[in-house]
């Protein structure tokens, strides 16, 4: 539940509460982000900044009705390893792949039935995720590194060594371009933790998902040991959403907030196979439907989580908008968002860029037909079309149209020339 007050932001960002360990730290997200807010102040800072932005972000999201366009995002897995069993099959890691892609595109057998009080909330977020086929530096891939390691286990306070070649870990792959998603075996109890969007500003080779390999995907080594009730490969869905920047469904405090507007008040994390209606009309006000225990934000078992809501999905493309804007365009896949190709071998530069909705397209040299010019928000929208005649100058003005964020140009200059541009708007 969203309350869209700055001085709240604060007060959430400025004291985490741990309440809700008590039964287990099975995400340590929360923690390892006080401690860094601690280690560098200006990230709490960065982070409140950031959360208004997002709101900004989400409030556009509510006034456009998204289109089919679907975001993609490579994924590349590290798997780290010191004990044979810890180096995880491609079967398995294939299995986590799939989970991660019906999860986020509401494709996952074990939705709510239509009849469910909820079901109208929950979301497809049009966010797919790609086995990396391209290395950062162009070479071909199998979207998985093996490590061999003499670290034993690691602790959630060894986070940063586990990115780290140097320390037993694997530096990441530029995170701009790419999801790290670290598969690895951890001392304590913990199933896994992620970095938030804001933290790539100071701390990029920090950024990444972390997974405990005993709860990993679906096959193979999922659900080993102590960890039965964990097969379905959420925790990989629930990291994701951190590094998405969705926040614990009962906002890490008691009747938190987790910045969403259609999720419900919980007084503390769910555990184990909660019954609906879970503590229905509990002290947060939350109503007869009780507590959205089935979110993937929340701490039940695989089996019980099963939804995103349509607000969590509009904060996760706002972040995708944002500092994660550059997965848009990675061609870690080699089918990125933003496809630019050049049939008639002419040059086309968009500048200034960033700029207040007034630019200039220049093309080296003039099309032979009328040139049609789309500018398209993040959402897939058309937000402004230029049909215009072959001239290699073209200026845009769309400093009353466009809100500050991150747009793409299309340009179709009608010989079989098509390219597109991405640019950010200030204002």
């Amino acid at each position: 539940m969203q309350k869209i007050y700055s001085f709240l932001i604060v007060m959430i960002l400025s004291s985490v509460s741990f309440e809700a360990f008590a039964q287990g730290t099975k995400c340590a997200t929360m923690n390892i982000l006080e401690t860094r807010m601690q280690q560098d102040p200006s990230l709490r800072q960065r982070m409140e900044e950031s959360e208004i932005q997002t709101q900004k972000l989400v409030t556009i999201a509510q006034d456009f009705k998204r289109t089919a366009q679907v975001i993609t995002i490579p994924v590349v897995f590290h798997v780290i390893w010191n004990d044979p069993i810890q180096n995880v099959s491609d079967e398995q890691i294939q299995s986590q792949l799939d989970v991660l892609n019906k999860d986020f595109r509401f494709l996952n057998a074990d939705t709510l039935s239509s009849s469910h009080p909820f079901r109208d909330r929950a979301a497809d977020a049009q966010i797919e995720f790609c086995l990396a086929t391209r290395d950062p530096k162009g070479e071909p891939t199998t979207g998985i590194t093996r490590t061999q390691t003499t670290v034993v286990g690691w602790n959630p306070n060894d986070a940063d060594n586990i990115k780290s070649s140097a320390n037993g870990g694997k530096d990441n792959w530029d995170p701009t371009q790419y999801l790290n998603i670290y598969v690895v075996k951890l001392d304590s109890l913990t199933l896994g933790f992620a970095t938030f969007p804001e933290e790539l500003t100071t701390s990029p080779n920090l950024d990444g998902v972390v997974i405990r390999y005993e709860v990993f995907g679906t096959k193979g080594t999922a659900g080993s040991g102590s960890f039965e009730n964990n097969t379905g490969g959420r925790t990989g869905t629930h990291e994701v959403g951190h590094w998405l920047n969705l926040r614990h469904i009962w906002g890490d405090d008691k009747c938190g907030d987790d910045f969403v507007s259609d999720t419900e008040k919980a007084e503390k994390a769910n555990y184990d196979c909660p019954t609906f209606p879970h503590n229905a009309s509990n002290a947060c006000g939350t109503g007869s439907n009780g507590e959205m225990f089935m979110n993937y934000m929340d701490y039940v078992d695989d089996k019980c989580m099963n939804m995103f809501t349509v607000g969590q999905s509009q904060r996760m493309t706002a972040a995708l908008t944002g500092p994660r804007a550059g997965l848009l365009t990675s061609k870690g896949c080699q089918t990125p968002l933003s496809v630019e190709h050049n049939d008639a071998g002419r040059d086309i530069n968009v500048y200034p860029n960033p700029n207040n909705g007034l630019f200039t397209i220049h093309m080296s040299e003039a099309s032979s037909k009328d040139v049609t010019i789309k500018v398209q928000n993040v959402f897939g929208n058309v937000v402004k079309e230029i049909n215009t005649n072959s001239n290699a100058t073209i200026q845009v003005n769309g400093v009353n149209e466009f809100q500050p964020g991150t747009y793409f140009i299309r340009i179709d200059s009608g010989d079989n020339s098509i390219v597109t541009k991405k640019i950010f708007i200030n204002k």
